[in-house]
């Protein structure tokens, strides 16, 4: 049986000892010395899905090029290549040698031998010491286990088109191509049977990749078979038919995308999937206006845009290019681009296309997320499940946990991925609940059996209400967010649980919480945006707490995540029943908002604006004038609406119209507040009308509309 997430070790003399005559030996033998393979392979080797030569004329003249030198750098000072001192997950990250890539990419951009040689002094005194490295984990072995063996092929091997035929001497070449061997060798032994997550994934499309390079080795038909068959898996099994990857992580998501991005390259039926598709699209969901991807389950904050380009070309889909280019710049653009072979099929795909509208709810229901939209203002609900992972899960400790962004920036947020899993803050801050947008239930973590259930998403037009329950924290806990899109737009969640215990509301957000009213505190930026937080509540009953924790933020001028400060604040009170109204601004400064309790009604007033909002009723009067009312299951609108079954409604008041826009489950009654023609469906009906009520039916279940001359 094995220790650890792998199989039992397996490592042996052709993975980890490859002589050069074994070397010679696994091509056929077409030459007796390294200098003749060498030659011999320079004649035979396809081109990596992405060469360098393309990227590199592409990159050199922009900004992006400093960065690549910039890593380089410490190569021609030298680096310990074993990784003493790192911590117990550091340390694996390092042997997969991104370190080691920036020097051929270096000299790619510049001519510089020095980096050229740089990269040889290191690979070869990396593959003389690395069998010596031991990790911490459990049976799993440094250099030769999953995620190694993909990370060190995948900077590698496209290297190999340009140091073939280069000053690199012929043992270090050899090294290398033995390197990626015997990486090959093991992944193919690893990986005979289907395995969830995405180790085994992403090892299977630098498996099909290096197949595809280096078609003249002996077990390179071998190696592309098994590739393919556990692509193929995974595309079924381990990616949701919502597009998200089995891990629910925007991370390792695209980490997944962007290696089977590889595989389509080489094979077809991975672009013509379905489910790759829609690994697109689920970005496309999930991306804010600023270009980033929040970072949820132990992910970091990514940009998908790139992601987004390159999936045009493979789609040959012109939408995605378009999207893409809302965030990259002409040179990163071109420099993308320029890896993308010519082919006749590809003729259309950067056509000009429309960037399409996103509906203004979206209900990704296998990975667990509901997004609501406002014109400025979206927020990310999490109602996923807990999923297991090869050594720790990615799953945060949270569930109903919510984050708010606002012209491109966050506003209400959570600590997210950490720096490293080595991180002594990542178990009782990153992953915990403390570091997320949630209830917690006497200062205990919730549990990996969630027992979670979503009751409704009710979209009204004006106000989307989205309702669910869970059971982590052992006893029932509802929650219910509520956006209203019309200006002044804002979201209201009410939390609800029974019991006595010690229940703690936590809100976090970039910036310090400012105390502006009793139970109302405000987090803002100096220039903006800002969230301003009321809690309908009794002060006396509730305990206020303000901290500081840590958290990636989105720099949008570079697209990169920095850390820095995250600034709590925690409510905590004996029931678990709250009710916090979320107000986004664009400036600076919160607006003027009264937020109050009244028989059993949440009114909120800002301006001449007044929300009367119940359990399932929102009314919105403007100037002491009804403008619009919604419902949702409801029998009653008081004042606007009576029917004989549950139904949802929208009621808008226009010039002295209405329009009510109602969803009924199956025949049934209505009175409505309205006189003079009475149009159902656009059709002019009979009423009888009694007390400025008007009596009409539905006939059938269905979405209808009914306008008349309002008589509030």
């Amino acid at each position: 049986m094995s220790e650890g997430p792998e199989k039992p070790r397996h490592i042996d003399g052709r993975i980890n000892r490859i002589g050069t005559d074994d070397l010679i030996k696994a091509f056929g033998s077409p030459a007796t010395d390294l200098a003749g393979l060498r030659a011999f392979v320079g004649g035979q080797l396809q081109r990596p899905a992405w060469p360098l030569p393309e990227w590199a004329s592409a990159t050199r003249p922009t900004p992006a090029a400093a960065a690549v030198l910039a890593a380089a750098a410490p190569l021609l000072d030298g680096v310990d290549v074993t990784g003493s001192g790192l911590g117990r997950s550091q340390l694996y990250g390092f042997h997969y040698l991104g370190w080691l890539a920036p020097g051929v990419q270096a000299w790619q951009l510049t001519g510089d031998i020095r980096y050229l040689q740089a990269f040889e002094q290191h690979l070869d005194e990396w593959v003389s010491r690395r069998d010596s490295v031991t990790g911490e984990w459990p049976g799993l072995d440094v250099i030769w286990y999953s995620l190694g063996t993909w990370a060190r092929c995948r900077s590698l091997l496209p290297a190999l088109e340009v140091l073939t035929d280069s000053p690199l001497s012929d043992r270090v070449w050899g090294q290398l191509v033995a390197t990626l061997v015997g990486g090959a060798r093991w992944a193919y032994d690893e990986h005979d049977v289907f395995r969830h997550g995405n180790w085994q994934l992403v090892c299977a499309t630098e498996l099909l990749h290096l197949s595809a390079v280096l078609p003249s080795l002996v077990e390179s038909a071998a190696w592309a078979e098994r590739a393919r068959q556990r692509i193929e898996e995974h595309l079924v099994l381990d990616v949701y038919p919502d597009g998200g990857h089995y891990e629910r992580s925007p991370g390792y998501h695209r980490m997944v995308l962007t290696a089977l991005q590889t595989a389509a390259r080489i094979d077809p039926a991975v672009a013509a999937h379905p489910r790759f598709a829609a690994m697109h699209t689920w970005m496309c969901e999930l991306v804010s206006t600023g270009g980033w991807l929040p970072h949820l389950q132990d992910s970091g904050i990514e940009w998908p845009a790139a992601s987004l380009l390159r999936g045009s070309y493979l789609l040959n889909d012109p939408v995605l290019a378009q999207i893409a280019g809302q965030w990259l710049s002409p040179s990163e653009f071109a420099a993308e681009v320029a890896t993308f072979p010519t082919r006749p099929d590809r003729a259309e795909w950067l056509l000009p296309a429309a960037v399409p509208e996103l509906p203004p709810a979206t209900v990704l229901p296998e990975s667990g997320y509901t997004i609501l939209r406002g014109p400025d203002v979206r927020a990310v609900i999490n109602h996923g499940p807990h999923i297991e992972h090869e050594l720790e899960s990615h799953s945060h400790r949270a569930v109903l946990d919510l984050v708010l962004d606002g012209w491109g920036q966050p506003l209400l947020w959570e600590a997210g991925g950490p720096p490293s899993y080595d991180d002594p803050l990542y178990q009782t801050w990153y992953q915990s609940g403390r570091g997320h947008n949630t209830v917690l239930v006497d200062d205990q973590e919730l549990s990996t059996d969630r027992r979670i259930a979503v009751d409704s998403l009710v979209d009204a037009d004006v106000v989307a209400i989205f309702s669910a329950r869970h059971h982590g924290n052992g006893l029932e806990q509802a929650r219910t967010v509520a956006m209203v899109r019309e200006e002044p737009s804002y979201v209201v969640v009410t939390d609800h649980a029974d019991g006595r215990h010690t229940f703690q509301a936590n809100w976090h957000a970039l910036h310090p919480w400012r105390q502006v009213g009793p139970l109302a505190y405000d987090a803002a930026g100096p220039d903006g945006p800002g969230l301003l937080l009321v809690e309908a509540a009794d002060p006396a009953t509730t305990t206020a707490r303000v901290s500081e924790g840590v958290a990636r933020r989105p720099v949008l001028a570079r697209r990169v995540g920095e850390y820095g400060p995250l600034h709590s604040l925690g409510l905590t009170r004996s029931t678990g029943n709250f009710t916090t109204v979320l107000i986004p601004h664009a400036g600076a400064e919160p607006p003027e908002v009264s937020v109050q309790s009244i028989d059993g009604e949440l009114v909120v007033t800002s301006g001449e604006t007044v929300d009367r909002i119940g359990p399932s009723t929102w009314t919105r009067n403007v100037d002491g004038q009804l403008s619009w009312a919604t419902g949702w299951r409801v029998r009653e609108l008081p004042e606007v609406l009576r029917s004989t079954d549950d139904v949802d409604v929208v009621a808008k008041v226009s010039g002295g119209h209405v329009r009510f826009a109602i969803t009924c489950a199956g025949r049934c009654g209505l009175w409505v507040r309205a006189g003079g023609e009475i149009r159902l469906g656009g059709t002019i009906i009979d009423t009888t009308t009694e007390n400025e009520w008007a009596h009409l039916t539905l006939p059938y279940a269905g979405p209808w509309t009914v306008d008349g001359v309002w008589h509030g």
